[in-house]
């Protein structure tokens, strides 16, 4: 009997790229990846392990060492088998992009017919990954092995020892930093634990931002995106100006996203994604929590005013209120920007290993 931990590597800023990553090199966890290791470290410190094997891309070493500090007897081990899917000519392509392709509803829908051009087939990379966990399975009799790898090799290891269909692989979800543990006994398989994340609750909450902002103008940038796996996204709006040292950062509901996208059509017409939004800076602080959005033009009826109202509950005092005052191009890409993200959902994280 062996127990194998499959654990995927925690987050990086390549996801927010909107970029298939693939074996694209020195992709490194960011800070809240590195906690998220941290915090993934000290839950399994306690637990004994007999080896560990990681994909040889950076952001699986950096988190196979985070948990490997605490158990110092330990070398990590190297293994291509777990590595990324080999995604050919649509490594760091755009997803935008690559969602167009006849190939990616394949990949989608009957993902076991699916070969990347100039890459490998998913079926290969299934095969080559669940090969290596048999043969580890062979070297290490009643031990506890960690294996540092990525979303989709995770989700099709667990779909092969689930006795799923590799077309149906996709409707398991597994998050940055999780933890899914499956036993492997003369008798049968058997998975004891899938995208356990309990641990990355007690990493530090987001911080209020206490300034009295009421208004931003004029806005220098404006973005919108969403972070976390599919089903616990969080979306966030952020804003820059040349008078702030830091940008102002909002969370909304998906419902407010939709909403954005739809008040800007109605004022703009066709929306268009020029100029391109700048990357979100990873939350720290938060403004508040938005109740309201509302969008219509400034009383010079040049710029528009995009006004964010604090979502409070009755008896809670008076919702702050942010104006952010942009221009109707800011605007517009903004919109698309809120109608991509919020219409992306699972698609869009396909290949994000």
């Amino acid at each position: 009997m062996t127990d194998f931990l499959l654990i995927r590597h925690a987050t990086n800023d390549f996801v927010k790229t909107g970029r298939l990553a693939g074996w694209t090199p020195e992709v490194h966890l960011n800070a809240e990846g590195r906690a998220q290791a941290a915090a993934l470290g000290e839950h399994l410190a306690q637990m004994r392990l007999d080896a560990a094997y990681s994909s040889p891309l950076e952001r699986c070493v950096e988190t196979a060492q985070a948990v490997l500090v605490h158990h110092p007897h330990l070398r990590l081990e190297i293994a291509e088998a777990f590595g990324e899917i080999r995604y050919g000519a649509w490594q760091g392509a755009e997803l935008s992009k690559l969602s167009t392709h006849k190939l990616w509803r394949t990949v989608q829908i009957t993902p076991s017919r699916a070969r990347f051009p100039e890459g490998e087939t998913l079926r290969a990379a299934q095969m080559r990954a669940v090969d290596a966990i048999e043969a580890l399975a062979e070297r290490h009799p009643r031990q506890r092995v960690a294996i540092f790898s990525h979303s989709d090799l995770i989700k099709m290891i667990l779909a092969h020892y689930l006795g799923m269909h590799l077309d149906l692989y996709q409707r398991i979800e597994i998050a940055p930093a999780s933890l899914s543990i499956i036993r492997l006994s003369f008798e049968h398989p058997s998975v004891l634990q899938i995208n356990e994340t309990s641990y990355l609750q007690k990493m530090s909450a987001k911080r209020p931002d206490e300034r009295p902002i009421e208004r931003l103008e004029p806005v220098a940038t404006l973005t919108l995106d969403a972070i976390g796996p599919q089903g616990q996204r969080i979306f966030y709006l952020q804003a820059t100006s040349q008078a702030l040292s830091e940008p102002i950062t909002f969370i909304l509901e998906k419902t407010h996203a939709l909403l954005l996208a739809n008040q800007a059509e109605a004022l703009l017409g066709e929306l268009t994604a020029e100029p391109a939004l700048p990357a979100l800076v990873p939350p720290e602080k938060i403004m508040f929590r938005v109740g309201q959005i509302a969008l219509e033009y400034d009383s010079n009826n040049a710029p528009l005013r995009l006004t964010l109202t604090e979502l409070l509950g009755e008896g809670q005092g008076v919702p702050r209120q942010v104006h952010l005052i942009a221009t109707a191009e800011q605007i517009s890409a903004l919109g698309a920007q809120a109608r991509r993200v919020a219409s992306r959902g699972h698609t869009a994280q396909q290949g994000e290993g």
